[in-house]
């Protein structure tokens, strides 16, 4: 007969021998110790860190070999001088046909002048958004002062980089520029024009609300550091307006535009395609950015003089030496 279940399980326990189960000094030593458990499951632990990452890499390349066929399919040719867009843009700079016209000298609401700031590339924008102004403000815009005090120490005038008598003209439609006040109109001035700087980026409204009434007591009115003074976000019309000052009446002297016309002959005889990167990476841009390139002393110092000139420069910043 067989075995009775009871004792074929307390053969298996004890390894087939009663008087070693019985015994509680043996059953002591077969059970395992606390430090041997402990070390095991560090062990085991410390081994899953590495193997999660295994298994979370080799996961990630099984999935990458799904689309790795994908990317390597035959795309067609792509010429970045051509582009199957290229006839959905057009340019956008005709008045439109409500557009309120240039307001004549004699009615308007007086002399609107400009001190440009910056270098040549903020100087031109901030002579575009002039015109604009100058239109909303119904104002006789006088030809924008250049800046002669900016890093570069620049004495050119208006004259001396853009045809005034094409920019005057170009623009006799839209707003009414005048080279100067004239002299009879100062000499009937009580006092000397109003100075005033606009926030950056400001909104029609702002033009219309603070500086017209200034501008219709005192007759002239000057905005200074005029640079990113008109914010981007304006009406239709008064965008084909900027584009019809910054493409149209914005035209280099003849001098500039030949000398131009060289240099671009002189790249097509290298390649008849060529393309002009300014890094923009300058002394006056490398001070103001407040950041440190890693010159050493020389680099702080030269820096440091020039960062003088502007009071809102974070010095606390550059005292620390943060790098960017």
């Amino acid at each position: 007969m067989g075995r009775k279940p009871d004792a074929v399980a307390k053969s298996y326990h004890s390894g087939g021998g009663g008087a070693a189960a019985s015994s509680p000094r043996a059953a002591r030593k077969a059970s395992p110790s606390p430090v041997f458990l402990g070390t095991a499951l560090f062990v085991l632990g410390f081994v899953s860190l590495f193997t999660g990452h295994v298994v979370t890499d080799a996961d990630w390349a099984r999935i990458r070999s799904r689309w790795r066929p994908k990317q390597h399919r035959n795309y067609e040719p792509i010429d970045i001088w051509e582009s199957k867009y290229s006839s959905m843009y057009y340019g956008c700079s005709e008045r439109s046909t409500g557009f309120r016209s240039a307001v004549p000298e004699n009615s308007s609401t007086g002399y609107l002048l400009i001190a440009t700031s910056g270098g040549l590339n903020q100087q031109r924008i901030g002579i575009t958004d002039a015109v604009v102004v100058a239109w909303i403000l119904n104002a006789t815009l006088v030809v924008p002062e250049l800046d002669h005090h900016s890093f570069w120490k620049d004495d050119s005038d208006f004259s001396d980089i853009f045809d005034v008598e094409w920019f005057i003209s170009h623009l006799s439609k839209d707003v009414t520029i005048v080279k100067r006040i004239p002299y009879e109109v100062m000499l009937s001035m009580d006092k000397l024009p109003w100075t005033m700087r606009a926030p950056r980026k400001s909104v029609p409204e702002f033009y219309i609300d603070e500086v017209l009434p200034i501008l219709m007591r005192r007759r002239a009115l000057q905005l200074t550091k005029f640079d990113y003074r008109l914010t981007s976000d304006l009406d239709e019309d008064l965008q084909k307006l900027r584009c019809r000052v910054n493409f149209h009446a914005l035209k280099f002297t003849s001098s500039i535009h030949a000398m131009g016309q060289k240099l671009v002959q002189k790249l097509r005889l290298m390649n008849t395609r060529y393309v002009a990167i300014h890094l923009r990476f300058e002394p006056d841009m490398l001070a103001f950015s407040g950041c440190y390139y890693g010159g050493g002393e020389k680099e702080r110092k030269e820096l440091g003089e020039i960062r003088k000139r502007w009071d809102t420069l974070p010095v606390r910043l550059l005292k620390l030496g943060v790098e960017c």
